[in-house]
């Protein structure tokens, strides 16, 4: 409360005597009636008096003199008798000590002065409080109507005038200010859990600070229902594809529990098992209906959207899609296609029509036996070209890859079909295989293919 405020109050009736510094802050309103004040006085306090110090002696311009130096905001002087004299000499000491002063009739009792300036206070002190309270009522509201962290987050960012997010453990919930600033969330398991503000916390204006301050709970008891949910989700959704890859289970039970988990049956669906990512990693390429299960070594998605292949710093296979009581098949498809990944420590994407190739048997193999069976079969070819500089390795190769039709062959190597003739002889004699058998050519192919 300012003095003005508080000596122009209309239902006070008070007169303005000297008008020093109005805009002052008033800390107290103080009645004093002793010969030295100053000792009472800690500065920006409203003194008022009724004389009575005069009965001891003390004079005017000594009493204001020791008010206006201990800091005094104003002084305030009450007439009791209607007949009394007008303090002069108050209002002439005031005005020399550049001190506000004023006279209150008899009519105006000190304790009038002191209710308005404590319902001023009191008002004052209330403020912050009842702007808590209105912010609490905004989160609550807002989660009535809707659930979730987001519902927060616009109800905090209708405070602020201002867009805000949450990131936690990858996730962003919501269009982050620019620029961003984080404020740390407090509560258990809440670690990696950070408010993204326009400002630094620190530079909020306070009103700010206390929406940001009440919003945070809120914030942290959705985050972790959020959290208990999907717990309990997995579970559910756990048990169901445990019915499914087992083969046993009603289908109709299964599919309902599928739809409980958001998955149509109205729709083909289709299984992506991934190794070597995380939930987020994977989060970040599936859809957001799509449902993920995380098991202890991979990551069971189904979909009716396969995302697109894309790089990934992990493993992924994707089963064919059809409807849900065809899921199982998927699923088996999708990890047969990730363990052929993994065996060849190959990251991507592996679709099943591209596991239907029988060649690629080969990559469940292990990399060392590969190599070795390819150079028992070709090694007498390897090193017949790296000592005498010919060329039957690369012969054979375009044979093979041309049906072994002969002159198409030898057109391609630009050489006479003779000279092939030749090389392909030799490449027999030293592979001890025959080109006229589909056996051997089959065995000639697929090391070839090792040695590629």
């Amino acid at each position: 409360m300012l003095v003005q405020e508080l000596v122009r109050a209309r239902h006070l009736d008070l007169r303005v005597e000297v008008e020093a510094d109005l805009g002052r802050s008033v800390r107290w309103v103080h009645i004093i009636e002793v010969a030295d004040p100053g000792r009472f006085l800690r500065g920006g306090e409203v003194v008022l008096t009724a004389g009575v110090w005069r009965s001891s002696g003390v004079t005017a311009d000594h009493f204001v003199a020791e008010v206006a130096a201990a800091g005094a905001a104003a002084i305030g002087y009450g007439l009791v008798d209607p007949d009394e004299t007008w303090p002069d000499d108050i209002v002439v000491a005031a005005a020399e000590h550049g001190l506000t002063c004023f006279v209150a009739p008899v009519s105006t009792p000190f304790v009038a002065i002191v209710e308005t300036f404590v319902a001023s206070k009191r008002a004052e002190w209330e403020a912050p409080l009842r702007r808590q309270l209105d912010h609490h009522e905004a989160m609550v509201s807002a989660l009535r109507a809707e659930r979730g962290v987001m519902s927060v987050l616009r109800a905090l960012g209708r405070l602020l005038g201002r867009p805000v997010a949450l990131r936690t453990h990858g996730v962003l919930y919501g269009e982050p200010p620019e620029p961003s600033h984080a404020a740390p969330l407090i509560g258990t398991g809440l670690a990696d859990a950070s408010l993204l503000l326009p400002e630094p916390m620190a530079e909020l204006e306070v009103g700010a600070q206390a929406a940001v301050s009440t919003a945070m709970p809120f914030l942290a008891l959705e985050l972790e229902r959020e959290r208990a949910l999907r717990a309990t989700e997995q579970r559910y959704a756990l048990e169901v594809l445990d019915w499914i890859e087992a083969g046993s289970g009603d289908q109709a039970a299964i599919g309902h529990r599928l739809e409980l988990l958001g998955v149509s049956s109205a729709q083909p669906v289709a299984a992506l098992v991934i190794r070597g990512l995380g939930v987020e990693e994977v989060a970040a390429f599936v859809g957001a209906g799509d449902l993920v299960v995380e098991r202890a070594t991979e990551i069971v998605v189904v979909t009716s959207r396969p995302p697109e292949a894309g790089p990934v710093a992990g493993y992924v296979g994707v089963g064919q899609a059809g409807a849900v009581e065809h899921l199982r098949l998927s699923i088996l498809q999708a990890r047969r296609a990730v363990e052929v990944l993994v065996a060849r420590d190959r990251h991507g994407w592996l679709s099943h029509d591209q596991l239907a190739s029988p060649t690629l048997l080969l990559d469940l193999q292990d990399p060392a036996l590969l190599r070795a069976t390819g150079e028992a079969v070709l090694g007498e070819l390897i090193a017949a070209d790296a000592g005498r500089g010919t060329d039957l390795l690369h012969s054979l190769a375009v044979f093979l890859d041309h049906g072994g039709r002969w002159q198409e062959t030898a057109d391609e190597l630009h050489v006479h079909i003779n000279t092939l003739r030749h090389r392909l002889k030799r490449v027999e004699e030293l592979t001890g295989r025959s080109l006229a058998s589909t056996a051997d050519r089959v065995d000639l192919f697929l090391a070839l293919r090792l040695h590629r």
